[in-house]
């Protein structure tokens, strides 16, 4: 009597057991599916993806590269502002060495030296200064452009440094010379002044000084643009290799995982209806 019990027992519990590892290759299943749909949904997002972050980096890289050229075009201005800045102070130092103490007797030359400044040297200035604002901001679009592609990583271009940026405050300081000169200049006219040379002498010396200084600036930051540009042009190669580089080596490891998953998904499904695994025992 007890031995059919037993066995009857046994064969139950083998049924349940059965029963419990086909739930749970379907189970096993069903998450498999979720996993391959999510797997393929990240699939697709790398290469829907991809695009716009190229697309992202090629038009930094232009935007960088047009300002870098704007930046070029304000520098060679600067320079040959600064030139022609510099030959109007000569004229203006010409024209205080033909005055003499006695500026009453003198006052045909001192209407020449108040042409000079006001219609070669001041509109020189001016002109200078438009160009160091279109500088200035070149250099702050530039930098900010710069420090998004630099958070890309793998390569740094590095940003300009503030005396660069610092040419506006020098020009600034130029335009306020000049403008020290025409007072100086103008008071010798109405009098007030007693030693128009010696002070025109030592503003055009400072003025020139500062100038000088605003021309080495200027060339010395042309080859840096254009190094500039190679390196901004080299970052943006580099990071389209990588981009390209990463959507495919994820390709490649979601379609290793999608077929692992499909794989699973196969064995297990064969095994739901008969017990057993493909060329496996039957359970």
């Amino acid at each position: 009597m007890n031995e059919p019990t037993e066995f009857q027992a046994r064969k139950a519990a083998s049924c349940v057991w059965v029963v419990f590892k086909r739930i749970l290759a379907i189970i096993i299943i069903l998450i498999a599916a979720i996993g391959f749909l999510a797997n393929a949904t990240g699939l697709v997002g790398i290469w829907v993806v991809r695009q716009p972050a190229r697309d992202t980096v090629t038009a930094l890289a232009t935007f960088v590269n047009g300002k870098l050229g704007l930046v070029d075009q304000a520098l060679v201005r600067v320079s040959a502002r600064a030139d022609q800045g510099r030959q109007a102070l000569a004229q203006v130092n010409n024209a205080v060495s033909k005055l003499s103490d006695r500026l009453e007797e003198n006052s045909p030359l001192l209407t020449s030296l108040t042409g000079v400044v006001r219609d070669d040297l001041a509109p020189t200035i001016a002109e200078m200064r438009a160009q160091a604002i279109a500088l200035h901001d070149g250099i702050v679009s530039i930098n900010a452009a710069l420090g998004m592609l630099n958070s890309f990583g793998f390569i740094t271009v590095p940003t300009f440094t503030d005396e660069l940026s610092a040419v506006s405050e020098r020009v600034d300081s130029v335009q306020s010379d000049v403008q020290e000169l025409r007072l100086a200049i103008h008071d010798a006219r109405m009098g007030a002044s007693a030693n128009l040379i010696v002070a025109v002498t030592a503003q055009t010396i400072k003025t020139d000084n500062m100038i000088a200084q605003i021309k080495s600036t200027a060339v010395k930051y042309q080859d840096a643009v254009a190094e500039k540009r190679k390196q901004v042009t080299d970052l943006s190669q580099r990071l389209l290799r990588v981009i390209n580089l990463f959507a495919v080596s994820l390709t490649g490891l979601f379609l290793v995982v999608a077929a692992g998953q499909l794989l699973l998904i196969y064995v297990l499904w064969q095994y739901v209806p008969r017990g057993r695994f493909p060329l496996g025992p039957q359970v």
